[in-house]
């Protein structure tokens, strides 16, 4: 039976082993993915990066592969597959120098590069805190908040931008059934009704620690600019980083106290050039922010029991204007502001 182009791509990204660059190789090698999917165990063995093993489990799946079956897997579970031969592929995301070649997608995907926010699985209460915070920020400027979701910094980002009907979009680092961790399925849920759900893992792909250095590069590749909340100095949010600085995008970094090893990695970052950062309007230092959506912003801030002065440092306002803007709110209201 003979495929269309982006179905062997399809049967070709289900096989363990076999990634973007064998992929390249593939098709540089035959002419085509077909012939590829076609040859021989030893005509695949002589591939640059395939080699004998790669080839004999191939071989070995081969004819228990069926694209079409794969495509219906995925619409089951509300997803479409989209692959690099299609049209729809994220435009942003084909600058990778190995863009992932197949993408399983729940939900809609924003038409322009999101802002990514990333950090440890196990954050401190203010690291909880500035990853909400600064969310609130990035969903105000209309922009996509993107993140992993893992524990942590990522579930706190991913939900604040829920919390305020802003869009969002999960990276994976498992196939869109098998999603992990599996109490973030719910999350997830609601994140595909909302923004998107995305992974590059096929059906037969079982969730392993490798899969999620590769997710890395996806996340920082649907962004315009990173964000490092707080991260100790082997946190995976580092890598997000590194490939965000790959492809030229910023870098931003909160600080903290020197002896905290949750940021051990926040300060690498800053050394290595990133953009320290203490304010979220630091995000869009080049995009003036319109008042309306400082208003917004400054009520929720206070009904979070921030007073004046945090709200002006936060907000990068004078403090004149917060004070008038908490007037305004007191007459609106007509309570005490305290």
């Amino acid at each position: 039976m003979e495929w269309s182009p982006r179905q062997y791509l399809i049967g070709f990204n289900m096989v363990p082993g076999i990634g973007g660059r064998r992929l390249l190789a593939l098709e540089e090698h035959f002419g085509c993915l077909a012939a590829a999917w076609h040859a021989s165990r030893r005509a695949l063995a002589e591939v640059r990066g395939i080699g004998p093993k790669i080839a004999e489990q191939f071989c070995a799946v081969r004819s228990k592969l069926s694209p079409i079956g794969e495509e219906e897997w995925a619409a089951k579970l509300g997803a479409k597959v989209i692959t690099l031969y299609d049209a729809d592929y994220p435009a942003f995301l084909r600058r990778l120098a190995v863009p992932p070649p197949v993408l399983y997608v729940q939900g809609v995907l924003p038409r322009e590069p999101g802002i990514a926010v990333v950090g440890t699985r196990r954050p401190s209460r203010l690291g909880i805190a500035q990853a909400r915070h600064f969310t609130e920020e990035i969903v105000l400027r209309s922009k996509a908040v993107i993140s992993g979701l893992a524990r942590g910094i990522d579930f706190f980002a991913h939900q604040r931008a829920l919390e305020l009907g802003g869009r969002t979009v999960a990276i994976l680092g498992s196939n869109i059934q098998a999603v992990y961790p599996a109490e973030h399925r719910e999350l997830a849920r609601r994140i595909a009704e909302q923004g998107a759900v995305v992974s590059e893992f096929s059906s037969r792909c079982p969730t392993v620690p490798g899969n999620f250095p590769r997710r890395n590069r996806i996340i920082a590749g649907l962004s315009s600019g990173v964000l490092v909340v707080q991260a100790g100095a082997r946190s995976g949010a580092l890598r997000t980083a590194d490939w965000a600085l790959e492809l030229g995008l910023d870098v931003w970094s909160i600080p903290g106290e020197i002896s905290d090893p949750l940021r051990a990695g926040n300060h690498a970052l800053i050394k290595q050039g990133a953009q320290l950062v203490t304010s979220p309007v630091e995000l869009f230092a080049d995009q003036p922010r319109e008042a309306p959506q400082a208003r917004s912003s400054l009520e929720e801030l206070h009904a979070a029991g921030h007073h004046a002065n945090e709200i002006a440092a936060l907000l990068n306002m004078p403090i004149q204007e917060v004070l008038i803007e908490l007037s305004r709110l007191q007459v609106k209201h007509g309570a005490g502001l305290g």
